[in-house]
């Protein structure tokens, strides 16, 4: 009997040796040996912070190794950086099986948050096949946005609960049961540091860490430059088109490999985003190009098309359009395209424009106008498969409760870049703010001739492209955070919390369903330390499959 109570105490020691508590244990990277990392080699600074190369760094994670946890706090500092790189996003790493799989509470920064002074943060999976898809992404109250900010984090796990606190305010809690334990650690893009990191937690058997896993990478490369935003579309014969200047890029095979031809001299090649190459719903290639005139003082545009019949092949000569000399606003004083063509159900096709409002010496155009007097959006729409105009049509037109009838207020002064798609014969927009915390949205219900009061979204982003899948699907592809796709499975009314597919520097592309539900997604790429060299950064691409549990490689 005593030798079976020995027995049983010395099992019970074993068993705490491998289950054990810890107490704020201070965390620091020293000479690297207990940490893995991929992407990049991170190291200790003189004074103690934890952090990648500083220089523009794409998306890196570190490790500790040293030991796992089930339950598990971390409190830590960390302290985002603009430079040069546009923007960027860092976070925390939680119960990580190994360099693929684990949770990351993560805190995007960019040009948009720190114009409107929002603080954003997620709580995500990471799931081995190069995707980061929030489980929950909200905007955070009371915490300032800056860089060059040191910002203190607490992190609790607690069984399938998570929360999170920034500066002691509350922040994203979500209740998931993917992973239960693993390894902490830190990951980012753009610049970044921690320091200050204090551990605690219920501490597990260490697993061996797998040196084979290596961050994925769906994105591929395509043969042509960023310094210009693409635009495409499926030909009449099947093949997959994309126009860039005077190139344009043709797949036998759903997107998955490219031929290289040239557009003759007499059709214009695509420059930043003025031409745009469609597919009307009869079966019509088309290319239309929207430059900007000034008639008796008046700002009108001349706006001309050039046809194909043969899917690319050769291309007619210049039609131009029919413009009506007036309906155009004084002021913006200049109209701007952006996006491709939206068409709706009865053929009417769509363009969006937008415009820098001149306030110089002048006072808020009207008490109830939201915004920061900067910039508006509008349309133009044909009814004719493209061969004449209407005059532009502002979207966002609000009804004032001082009974003013819709169309007496102006719209909104913070749109700028517009997309649209077709629900049959509604249009729903998403359009960059310039001041807004989130991406705005605006309906028509009437193929684009008028347009409701604009409302907020749930999820911030600029840069961004539209499509609508022939199943129903909306996506939504941004920058912010990193380059980002929101999905609606309900025609726009609600969307999901986002998924990062990708880190260039820019993201202005196009989305074509290439099969049914697989979208190539292609998004500019950039070194944002010299702008002038986009050329030289390709065209990045990813063929999406969507799915009603989400989004994923194909």
């Amino acid at each position: 009997m005593i030798y079976s109570r020995r027995y049983s105490m010395i099992m019970a020691l074993l068993l705490l040796a491998c289950v054990s508590k810890t107490h704020g244990e201070p965390l620091t990277f020293g000479d690297g040996a207990q940490w893995r990392t991929l992407g990049a080699d991170w190291h200790a600074t003189e004074d103690g912070q934890i952090q990648p190369p500083q220089k523009r760094n794409i998306h890196s994670r570190a490790f500790w190794i040293g030991k796992a946890f089930s339950d598990v706090t971390v409190e830590f500092e960390y302290n985002p950086g603009y430079m040069d790189s546009g923007a960027g996003n860092a976070g925390l790493i939680l119960r990580a099986g190994d360099g693929g799989h684990f949770y990351l509470v993560h805190f995007p920064w960019g040009g948009q948050t720190l114009r409107s002074k929002n603080f954003w943060m997620g709580i995500a999976k990471v799931s081995g096949d190069g995707y980061i898809r929030n489980v929950k992404f909200e905007l955070i109250p009371g915490v300032p946005t800056e860089t060059e900010r040191w910002y203190h984090v607490k992190v609790e796990a607690e069984g399938p609960q998570i929360r999170v606190s920034v500066n002691g305010r509350r922040g994203v809690e979500i209740t998931d049961d993917t992973f239960s334990s693993g390894f902490v650690g830190f990951a980012g893009y753009g610049y970044y540091a921690f320091r200050n990191v204090k551990v605690a937690g219920e501490e597990v058997a260490t697993p061996a860490w797998d040196e084979s896993v290596r961050i994925h990478n769906p994105e591929t490369e395509l043969p042509i430059g960023s310094r210009t935003m693409p635009t495409g579309c499926i030909a009449p014969n099947g093949d997959v088109l994309i126009g860039w200047r005077q190139t344009l890029l043709r797949s036998l095979d759903q997107g998955r490999t490219w031929s290289e031809e040239t557009l003759p001299e007499h059709v214009p090649g695509v420059h930043d985003y003025g031409p745009t190459l469609f597919r009307t719903h009869d079966d019509r290639l088309i290319v239309q190009q929207y430059v900007n005139r000034v008639r008796a003082g008046q700002p009108v545009p001349q706006i001309s098309l050039w046809e194909s019949a043969d899917s690319g092949r050769t291309w007619s000569e210049e039609v131009t359009c029919k413009v009506p000399a007036d309906g155009w606003p004084e002021n913006p004083p200049k109209l701007d395209v952006y996006g491709p063509l939206t068409e709706t159900a009865d053929g009417t096709l769509l363009r969006f424009l937008l415009g820098g409002v001149d306030i110089s010496g002048r006072s808020w155009e009207e008490l109830h106008t939201w915004g920061a007097a900067e910039c508006k959006a509008y349309a133009i729409r044909s009814t004719d498969g493209g061969r004449s105009w209407s005059s532009a049509i502002e979207i966002d037109r609000p009804r004032s409760f001082y009974k003013n009838q819709r169309g007496q207020i102006s719209g909104s002064l913070d749109f700028t870049e517009a997309t649209g798609v077709a629900i049959g014969n509604t249009v729903t927009t998403l359009i960059r703010p310039i001041y807004s915390p989130q991406m705005w949205q605006c309906w028509s219900d009437d193929a684009g001739a008028t347009w409701d009061s604009a409302v907020r979204t749930t999820f911030p982003g600029y840069a961004q492209t539209m499509i609508r899948t022939q199943s129903g699907a909306i996506l939504c592809g941004h920058r912010h955070p990193q380059y980002s796709i929101n999905v609606s499975y309900d025609d726009g009314l609600n969307w999901d919390a986002g998924t990062i597919i990708g880190y260039p520097g820019w993201a202005m592309g196009c989305m074509i369903e290439v099969e049914p539900n697989v979208v190539l997604v292609t998004y500019m790429n950039s070194d944002l330390g010299d702008i002038n060299r986009m050329d030289q950064y390709p065209l990045l691409s990813q063929r999406v499959r969507v799915t009603p549990e989400g989004i994923f490689p194909e």
